[in-house]
């Protein structure tokens, strides 16, 4: 496992502040974008990321080396968020039957996104029950893979993949797809 951050986490252990600004520099953004998507509320988000980085702060020492750093830290502030809703896990929810049958349809994902805009999008995203869209949001827009997903959420990879499945299948589903220069 290659991790490029841990040689600034062993310095962030050692009460090095400029390895954790460079720590921060690298994940603040992400990290923000992550817990504002889990708390819909920009200033709960600012908070658990600041909190966030508090906990790295003083508990650097502690790190056991079973992720990457950036998985660790993901794990850290889901934490720090899910502290600020209702006081802890969101209620899951059932996955509906039909997004896990294999679709006919060539990839319709990829088509999908190519050719919405950016408020049905959002608004898609937004209808995604919180399960899976807090998946897709750790593997589009983090990029983390299945593994470090499955860490950070604490379920199994078979659970990641199966979320991932039927988000992508309900924004398929959601938004609008052009064929040949009409909607359909």
């Amino acid at each position: 496992m290659d991790d490029t951050d841990l040689p600034l986490l062993r310095l962030v252990a050692a009460g090095d502040e400029h390895a954790f600004e460079l720590l921060y520099t690298r994940h603040a953004h992400a990290l923000l974008a992550y817990a504002e998507g889990l708390l819909r509320d920009r200033g709960a988000a600012e908070e658990a990321l600041q909190e966030t980085f508090i906990a790295l702060w003083r508990s650097a020492r502690t790190y056991e080396g079973r992720s990457t750093v950036r998985t660790w830290l993901y794990g850290i502030c889901r934490r720090q968020a899910l502290k600020r809703m209702n006081g802890g896990r969101p209620a899951p929810r059932p996955l509906d039957e039909a997004a896990l049958l294999p679709s006919t349809e060539p990839d319709p994902e990829v088509v999908t996104l190519a050719r919405a805009d950016t408020a049905a999008v959002a608004a898609a995203l937004t209808a995604l029950p919180a399960a899976h869209r807090e998946v897709l949001t750790l593997a589009l827009s983090a990029g983390l893979s299945h593994a470090e997903i499955s860490q950070i959420l604490d379920i199994p990879v078979g659970t990641v993949k199966s979320r991932l499945f039927a988000a992508r299948a309900a924004l398929a589903r959601a938004l609008p797809v052009e064929v040949e220069g009409r909607p359909r």
